[in-house]
């Protein structure tokens, strides 16, 4: 048993990786595309290229458990800190709800006598 990990390489480039239970088609298309010249010494040349790996499990393998020890330290700030992700933390304070400009100490207008007449 085991999956393939297909890539599909087009200029030099990875264009495309695919991970299935058998080969997968990685094309990007550039193969079907016939490109037409007047002149017939036209070279065909293939910058595309597919790129199969196959990766086996062992038939025979057993996963092997493993224990995990927690010290209570690290149980009292694990509840600590997962119980304090669902507070409730909204405030009803508004910090910022005077917006208006400060009162006028003396009359600007007259001060540098400008009137509109």
């Amino acid at each position: 048993m085991g999956f393939t990990v297909s890539s599909h390489i087009c200029g030099g480039k990875k264009v495309k990786t695919v991970f299935s239970m058998s080969n997968a088609d990685v094309s990007c298309g550039m193969e079907e595309v016939e490109i037409k010249c007047d002149t017939e010494t036209q070279i065909k040349s293939n910058c595309c290229k597919d790129e199969f790996r196959l990766m086996q499990i062992d038939a025979d393998y057993t996963q092997q458990l493993t224990r995990i020890d927690f010290s209570n330290d690290f149980l009292i700030a694990f509840a600590g800190v997962y119980f304090d992700l669902f507070k409730n933390t909204t405030t009803d304070k508004d910090f910022f709800n005077n917006h208006s400009p400060p009162p006028l100490i003396k009359d600007i207008p007259v001060l540098i006598q400008s009137f509109l007449i």
